[in-house]
């Protein structure tokens, strides 16, 4: 009998797990982003629960509970690619952010434009949960007040500043790395110096450039009684980060703070037939290239993709490249190009030797999993700190685009091809990244399905996030301690000096005695 109790809340919970209603409102039309809620959406809604999403990525097969409300958009430039002369701009930490909180807030009010999301907004159906991206811009967190219902955010990549500060996450500058920056801890004086400004730039921006900018659109569509962005934030239950301490650094993380990379990996499945061909065939291994979705090839410089070519035309490897051939120039007979392919397939292959990525965090994660060394050419954004610490892990190399020359991308290539080490360590950090309690889509469900079941997570909430800013950083009480000392120090001195008046005698000049 003393056990029923325990038993009784245990089958509660989990039947206020089963059947939740969801709400997923993903904004942001980069499909790589995309991939990572489109696998935790469907494995939802496989368990039983009912998944409204809206997005730009419809699915092209219906799926059971799984409901899509299909954004639009004309000019797709993640698909048309991204010219390396942006490069500077994503490389630069002020340009670079301002870039990305800039065009992610017009992102925003073009998806607030469409006629789905204003009907959404209307709508009359209840739900359980929202489920929302991080990104420049926190477009959709707004829904969860218009609903009152718990928030959970998903990170996609290196997660930023305002991530940890949503849940009140210690991001000290002396040891925290950076999105977009290549420094890896420990810091030296000038990094850490970088840090702490980027540390105050970073958040002051992101009020001022992005979250004040969400504000006017969303009080445009769900009226003037929204909270701000900044608030509204601060109150997500749970905050699912696509990122694992074995290939991301090693930082202190509050319970709402959970790591789930790999979540997207699906198991490996055959390639299509002339691909399969090709790469079976290849008894001296694969070179797998790609940069993903954003950019193009073809805007490299002619003496790079030159160079680039030659070194392929030398490898007794075949070389897979994932790109629209139409606008490169003739190739040699080892490479072969694909519009489309699955990476993760493609990674997975035992003739997969070496994968030339721009280092983004998912292909960073497929490489990890897959066990195969990288050779990173970072453009911007998380690409950098990411290919960075692939370097000092051992899995791979480093070569900065405006560094592409024969020599040193044919020196690179042939050190991961030649050298077992970088496969030895690539296999060990692939066995410490599966090493887990339990696989990372079991994680994620798991925490959503928790939030559910508790109606939120208050009780995962810091006490951080209770306080303002200075109070946070501790200046008020930096303040009173140095008044609390100035003042201490003043009472001695003119206590001192009042008490040695009183107790000096005083010596009578031989005037005074002749005055007397």
């Amino acid at each position: 009998m003393r056990h029923a109790l325990p038993v009784a809340v245990l089958l509660l919970g989990s039947l206020g797990s089963q059947g939740a209603n969801i709400l997923a409102p993903i904004w942001f039309s980069a499909p790589s982003h995309f991939v990572m809620f489109d696998r935790l959406l469907s494995e939802l809604a496989a368990r039983g629960h009912n998944v409204t999403v809206l997005s730009y990525f419809p699915r092209k097969t219906p799926l059971r509970n799984y409901h899509d409300i299909a954004l639009h958009r004309d000019e797709w430039h993640h698909l048309k690619g991204m010219s390396v002369d942006i490069i500077p701009v994503l490389r630069s930490i002020t340009l670079g952010y301002a870039y990305g909180w800039m065009g992610n807030v017009e992102g925003c009010r073009e998806a607030f434009s469409q006629p789905q999301t204003r009907e959404l907004v209307h709508s009359a159906d209840r739900y359980d949960l929202v489920i929302a991206d991080i990104h420049f811009a926190d477009c959709m967190v707004a829904f969860t007040h218009h609903l009152g219902v718990p928030l959970i955010n998903v990170a996609t990549s290196f997660p930023f500043a305002w991530t940890h500060d949503r849940v009140g996450n210690p991001d000290h500058p002396a040891y925290t790395e950076l999105f977009n920056s290549e420094a890896v801890a420990p810091f030296t004086f000038w990094q850490r110096l970088k840090h702490s400004v980027a540390y105050v730039y970073t958040r002051v921006g992101n009020r001022w450039l992005s979250d004040w900018q969400v504000d006017a659109v969303v009080r445009e569509a769900f009226g003037p009684g929204v909270p701000p962005t900044h608030d509204l934030v601060r109150n997500a239950s749970l905050v699912l980060l696509n990122t694992h301490w074995s290939i991301d650094q090693v930082i202190p993380k509050v319970p709402a703070l959970v790591e789930v990379a790999g979540l997207h990996v699906a198991d490996p499945k055959p390639l299509p037939q002339d691909i399969q061909k090709f790469m079976d065939d290849s008894s001296a291994g694969v070179v797998y290239f790609c940069l993903g979705s954003k950019f193009r090839p073809d805007s490299f410089s002619p003496e790079k993709l030159q160079a680039v070519l030659d070194t392929f035309s030398r490898l007794e490897q075949r070389v897979l490249w994932k790109v629209d051939a139409s606008s490169l120039p003739s190739l040699p007979d080892n490479v072969k190009t694909a519009a489309w392919v699955s990476q993760n397939d493609v990674l997975n292959h035992p003739n997969t030797r070496v994968f030339i990525t721009h280092a983004g965090q998912m292909s960073m994660v497929e490489a990890t999993v897959a066990a195969v060394p990288v050779l990173a050419i970072p453009f911007g954004g998380d690409q950098v700190a990411n290919a960075a610490r692939a370097a000092r892990r051992g899995t791979g190399l480093l070569l900065e685009y405006q560094d592409l020359t024969y020599d040193t991308f044919s020196s690179a290539l042939g050190a991961l091809l030649n050298d077992d080490g970088y496969r030895e360590r690539a296999k060990q950090v692939s066995q410490l990244f599966r090493d887990r309690p339990r696989p990372p889509m079991e994680e994620a469900i798991y925490w959503v399905e928790y939030v559910i079941r508790h109606r939120g997570a208050p009780h995962l909430r810091s006490a951080a996030l209770d306080l303002a800013w200075y109070q946070y950083l501790l200046l008020d009480v930096a303040a009173f301690v140095v008044a609390a000392v100035v003042f201490s120090v003043a009472l001695l001195f003119f206590g001192a000096r009042a008490l040695l008046r009183c107790c000096t005698p005083r010596i009578v000049t031989a005037n005074e005695k002749k005055t007397k």
